[in-house]
């Protein structure tokens, strides 16, 4: 975001807050003149309750993750978690009509149902605890996928909303043979290679990295507190190299130790 601001010379810092309480939170964006705020877990359903008033997405998926503070002290509420999604699913195919697999029933999966259904795609979920999903399926007149049949069935895109796989975690929410789809979209974006992506690209499917929402939900965010377009490609460099750096650390550290 810092680069970005730079680049479009617009005069902003964007900085890490440590909130330990949502009250704290507000209390500070009320005391201090900031102009925005990016809410992430586990605030981003709590908040909601706390705005003056919010965007259509906010209302519909029960999360907010940008905030803007107006010249009266109000908050306006944002969901760009949604644009995260679709920008990215836009680039490669039509959305209207195709069948998707979303994992999970939390914030981003409830971002990526609401938003692909507006686009009219026909959306499938699948949770590992039934009553999530069935709530989500029910608000968004979505289906509900049954694991026995998932290796029997296709899709156009799978998308993992949970963690499963974060941290190096070898864990994956499906198993190879019941990946079948023309794409699959990781949002885990830290490692790049989740065990879902190997067996996936195994597969011959195509791959839509966890960088690629991140980046697209936060140029989003910029064009909201800013109104200029995000420069987009240079936020993703950014983001990847951070990544990158990131990867090498520890072998970087065993190096020095040894």
């Amino acid at each position: 975001m810092n680069t970005a601001f730079r680049r479009e010379n617009v005069n902003a810092v964007y900085l890490p807050l440590h909130a330990k309480t949502l009250e704290d939170l507000l209390a500070c964006a009320r005391d201090i003149p900031l102009h925005g705020l990016s809410i992430t877990m586990p605030y981003k359903e709590s908040i909601v309750k706390h705005l003056d008033n919010c965007d259509r997405y906010t209302t519909r998926t029960g999360a907010c993750n940008t905030v803007v503070r107006g010249p009266d002290g109000k908050l306006y509420g944002f969901n760009t978690d949604v644009a995260g999604v679709l920008r990215p699913l836009e680039q490669r195919l039509p959305l209207e009509g195709a069948k998707v697999l979303v994992l999970g029933a939390g914030g981003a999966a409830r971002a990526a149902v609401f938003g692909l259904k507006e686009r009219g795609a026909d959306v499938y979920i699948l949770n590992r605890t039934p009553a999530p999903a069935q709530k989500l399926a029910h608000q968004a007149h979505a289906r509900l996928a049954r694991r026995p049949e998932l290796r029997k069935m296709g899709f156009d895109i799978i998308i993992n909303a949970t963690p499963l796989g974060m941290g190096g975690s070898k864990d994956s929410p499906l198993a190879e043979n019941e990946i079948n789809s023309r794409y699959l979209m990781e949002m885990v974006y830290w490692p790049a290679e989740t065990r879902l992506v190997k067996m996936a690209r195994a597969k011959g499917v195509q791959i839509i990295p966890g960088v690629e929402m991140f980046v697209y939900q936060a140029a989003r965010q910029f064009e909201i507190w800013t109104g200029k377009p995000a420069p987009l490609e240079e936020m993703q460099r950014v983001v990847e190299r951070g990544l990158q750096d990131a990867a090498t650390a520890p072998e970087e550290k065993a190096a020095r130790t040894i």
